[in-house]
């Protein structure tokens, strides 16, 4: 379990992948290293607030419609990391599964353009 982040820690921890996913959606990142780079946030992080402890939720809580928002990134992606199956397929199929998880996340930050949504709404059923 990771330590408790203070506001300021979790701000620029949420601003950094915000940056990923505009590098990545103006090209200026590749999606295979934009996939490297964004890894499995914010699972990784357990930003799901389950285990935290009340100071923890309380910071949690100020920023969870950013939260919520790259829960649903990450439904988009989860299938695409390393190691996937999708990784070793070959010629057009290898390169059909970035293009859609691009086009997804797309149609996601247009939903979203904020960067926000709301806790409890699934990518997929926006998609």
């Amino acid at each position: 379990m990771m330590p408790a982040m203070t506001e300021p820690e979790l701000r620029a921890l949420l601003d950094a992948h915000d940056a990923l996913l505009r590098a990545c959606l103006d090209a200026s990142l590749s999606f295979t290293e934009f996939l490297a780079a964004y890894g499995d946030f914010p699972i990784t992080y357990h930003l799901d607030g389950r285990a935290a402890a009340a100071a923890e939720r309380a910071v949690l809580t100020l920023f969870r419609t950013r939260i919520a928002f790259h829960f649903k990134v990450w439904d988009v992606l989860s299938g695409l990391r390393a190691g996937d199956d999708a990784n070793e397929l070959h010629g057009e199929a290898a390169r059909f599964v970035p293009l859609a998880a691009l086009t997804r996340l797309r149609l996601l930050i247009a939903r979203h353009p904020d960067f926000k949504a709301e806790p409890g709404e699934r990518a997929a059923a926006q998609s």
